[in-house]
């Protein structure tokens, strides 16, 4: 859901960084976020069949082969404080529907999506962690202790939870990912 125009205003705390500075370093992915990027890269609309799971063997290789550690969070059950928003968003995706099974059947369709997702993580050996509520609140978590040394989202809740080091806009192809520090102490 985030928090309204947070990123511009972290903007002038923002430092690239080159992903081979992240070499040996473990991080958390929101596995959500990935799976919804796969679903609107429009070279793959239409001519690859299931575009998260391409999406996300590429990726874990190319992290893999950087010498960067990944452990995947699952989304758990939101807060049923989000459920108007939630519920909103789906219809954007989904298009609106006069019935309450269409929108289920589009949250069906992405539930899905992640355990295919989950399914290919465990036969790379991939670890990843079911979280109880948000996934950006269990990569936060894992960063605040120390289990990892940042996540990746693009959901600024992330610092809320007390992450901090969150990396964000990367891209494959790019040279360049971007790291926003963050501590609750400065």
């Amino acid at each position: 859901m985030g928090v309204t125009n947070l990123w511009q205003i972290l903007e002038p705390v923002r430092q690239p960084v080159s992903l081979s500075s992240l070499n040996g370093k473990t991080l958390a992915v929101d596995l959500s976020l990935w799976v919804c990027e796969a679903q609107t890269v429009k070279k793959m609309i239409g001519v690859v069949t299931k575009p998260h799971l391409r999406n996300l063997f590429f990726r874990v290789s190319f992290f893999t082969s950087m010498g960067i550690k990944l452990v995947f969070v699952m989304e758990g059950e939101a807060p049923k404080l989000k459920a108007h928003t939630m519920s909103k968003r789906n219809e954007m995706r989904y298009g609106p529907s006069k019935n309450v099974g269409a929108t289920r059947t589009g949250r069906s369709l992405f539930k899905s999506f992640l355990k295919e997702c989950l399914e290919l993580l465990e036969c790379l050996g991939v670890p990843w962690v079911q979280a109880a509520g948000e996934a950006e609140a269990m990569c936060a978590y894992l960063n605040a202790k120390g289990h990892v040394d940042g996540c990746i989202t693009n959901d600024g809740d992330v610092f809320l939870y007390g992450a901090q080091t969150v990396y964000r806009n990367f891209a494959m192809n790019a040279k360049v990912t971007y790291l926003i520090p963050f501590s609750p102490f400065l």
